[in-house]
């Protein structure tokens, strides 16, 4: 493990969020917001796949500019499908809820309000060395 990125992930405080998780938490908390929306074995195994470098976004003020996120749209619970995702640009309070904007690969925009999906932000590299160390921490505590 690299320790100037290690140091560096500590001193960032938006990672401090991340303190009291692990990459199994995270992981936990994706399987039952998913298992909520009563997917197949196939889908959920499938959902999981895809959003193994992810975490599970349930408050506005957690999500960054100039990430990346994808969502499930919720309004239409006979089409559940998982959006290929953008980058976020731009993040409105309207009347009719917070609006983010993102921005794909194809400088297509995407506009979606928060509490008609669920939304997973890509870990950044300083989130995942953080939770590297945190699940090494968590693996050498259990053994003592």
């Amino acid at each position: 493990m690299d320790i100037d990125k290690l140091l560096k992930a500590l001193d960032n405080e938006d990672n401090s969020k991340l303190l009291n998780l692990t990459n199994k938490k995270l992981k936990e908390m994706k399987f039952e917001i998913l298992k909520e929306l009563d997917l197949t074995r196939n889908e959920l195994i499938e959902y999981m796949t895809k959003l193994k470098d992810y975490q599970y976004i349930d408050e506005i003020n957690e999500i960054r500019y100039g990430r990346f996120i994808r969502w499930i749209p919720l309004k239409d619970p006979e089409n559940i499908h998982l959006a290929t995702g953008g980058v976020v640009c731009e993040i409105k309070v309207l009347d009719t809820g917070v609006s983010i904007i993102c921005k794909n690969f194809a400088k297509k925009h995407y506009h979606l309000i928060f509490d008609e999906c669920l939304i997973f932000q890509k870990l950044s590299d300083q989130e995942q060395v953080l939770l590297s160390a945190l699940d090494h921490l968590e693996s050498t505590s259990e053994h003592t």
